[in-house]
């Protein structure tokens, strides 16, 4: 199995997880919506008698009466209510069924259990196993250790070096990559990424790891230049063509000479998109 169907598998789980709960929701506002019906609705039940093309009503109000009270035309706005109310009982009913099935499911399903399934192997047998699902520490392994050919450097370009001894293009560069390293988040520099038939280096590559996807950081940094902002807008539509959105798979920091980004901006980007 490729680390394509092993990522598609964690969306699945989680997405299995989020619709659950939605649903649950979803029966909680039935339920209570039902109830508050009930509590309102007229004392008996309704018997539906069909003569050829007439239909009449009987409102049965004492236990053991099978026939009821026949109800006139002036009475059929209360046998709507007993027909709504008979229909409330059974939406009630299985509301609560089915919320009841999801708390069942969702306090015995644990999303972890293939994975812990290889993590207690030995290192030996791990050496023999195809994994259905890796443990997040070898997923984030295999994806750091993956190699790849960066942007080349031009002559004369000023250096900049992260923490980890990586080389950028600028200060505000390396005050991302520090900050996305501080917060533990796995990323790549300028990593080769094909789109409509052409090759780009967005800024940073990161793989969230919530939902083991990659996301690209580009940071804008020239923004009072009109020839940069133009070429800017311009790779964005590009992502965009691509599916790849700003705020979805796409984080975007800008930043001119007069209002230079910082590291408050930067961490709470990283809290909000890359986590």
């Amino acid at each position: 199995m490729n680390k394509q169907q092993l990522n598609r598998q964690q969306l699945n789980k989680q997405e299995l997880i989020r619709e659950l709960l939605e649903e649950k929701r979803r029966l909680g506002s039935i339920i209570r919506d039902a109830d508050k019906r009930l509590q309102k609705a007229p004392e008996g039940q309704v018997r539906i008698v069909r003569q050829n093309t007439k239909i009449q009503f009987y409102h049965r109000t004492i236990a053991g009466d099978t026939n009821g009270k026949y109800m006139p035309f002036a009475e059929h706005d209360m046998a709507a209510a007993l027909i709504q109310k008979k229909y409330d009982q059974k939406i009630l009913a299985a509301a609560k069924k089915q919320r009841s099935a999801i708390e069942r499911f969702l306090k015995d399903y644990d999303p972890e259990a293939l994975k812990t399934a290889y993590v207690i192997q030995s290192d030996v047998r791990k050496g023999y196993i195809i994994p259905v699902e890796l443990p997040d520490q070898e997923y984030r392994r295999d994806w750091e250790e993956q190699p790849y050919e960066p942007k080349a450097f031009l002559d004369n370009t000023p250096e900049h070096f992260t923490s980890r001894g990586e080389r950028v293009r600028s200060k505000s560069e390396v005050m991302i990559a520090d900050a996305l390293y501080r917060a533990g988040i796995p990323y790549k520099y300028e990593c080769p990424l094909e789109l409509g038939g052409m090759v780009f280096h967005p800024d940073f590559t990161i793989l969230r790891m919530e939902d083991r996807k990659e996301i690209y950081w580009e940071h804008l940094g020239m923004m009072d230049d009109p020839e940069y902002c133009t070429n800017a807008i311009q790779r964005i539509r590009l992502y965009e063509a691509n599916s790849i959105y700003p705020w979805r798979e796409l984080v975007l920091s800008m930043e001119t000479v007069s209002t230079p980004i910082n590291l408050a901006v930067i961490n709470r980007m990283i809290s909000l998109y890359c986590r």
